[in-house]
């Protein structure tokens, strides 16, 4: 299943260069059938060179990292259903990293395809892969500051209200590209992919305050 392409775009100047413009959101086969109860979107930076000629996100390394460890390790794709796409829609010239102003141009896109997914789930969890995703996120989309990956890691699995129209839970994690340099962040995914697994079942521990009890020196005799 894949989610309506826009081959026409003309946005930004990346549809000169792209052989696939303005590649469509895929739903993962191995996951359940849409609609589902749970819907998670994988959201990345944009498509690389295999991507842009098959016209599909997510097919290289980066892909099969994805589907093997951060769906599978926790077996997500057995909660929910898996969506995959990129907050910039088109490949790059040389493979250069996407300026903030592709993300403004694509916007609309994930944001429609956010709109259609939510009409047919209870929740909608949105993981947002690297910074550059990650910012644009909660910028973009949510109306939030800027936010640093570092920064987002500690607002895993807060609910985000979108256009006052439907709600999502966002988590963030490193790009499996990161992975692929580090293997050492694999266990970030890990622990991540692990809280978007009690989040779908519901066992999420959720902070809470502490109760701060006031102290006093003794009492002078």
């Amino acid at each position: 299943m894949r989610l309506p392409q826009y081959p026409d775009c003309t946005y930004c100047e990346l549809h000169e260069y792209a052989k696939s413009v303005c590649i469509p959101t895929v739903h993962l086969e191995e996951s359940l059938k849409f609609p589902a109860k749970n819907v998670i979107v994988f959201v990345g930076q944009n498509p690389g060179y295999f991507e842009d000629q098959k016209n599909e996100p997510f097919i290289a390394k980066s892909g099969t990292l994805v589907r093997k460890a951060y769906v599978g390790g926790c077996k997500l794709n057995e909660y929910a259903s898996i969506f995959l796409t990129n907050g910039v829609r088109c490949h790059t010239e040389a493979n250069e990293t996407p300026k903030p102003r592709h993300y403004v141009a694509c916007n609309n896109y994930l944001l429609q395809d956010l709109t259609e997914l939510s009409k047919s789930s209870d929740k909608l969890i949105v993981v947002t892969l690297g910074a550059p995703a990650t910012a644009s996120m909660y910028k973009n989309i949510l109306g939030l500051k800027r936010m640093s990956l570092s920064e987002a890691f500690n607002l895993n699995g807060n609910e985000h209200e979108v256009a006052e129209s439907f709600k999502v839970i966002v988590f963030s994690t490193y790009h499996p590209a990161a992975v692929l340099r580090n293997r050492n962040h694999i266990n970030t995914i890990s622990s991540h992919m692990q809280l978007v697994h009690d989040c779908l079942l519901g066992t999420m521990a959720v902070p809470s305050e502490p109760q701060i009890v006031p102290t006093r020196s003794p009492r002078k005799e």
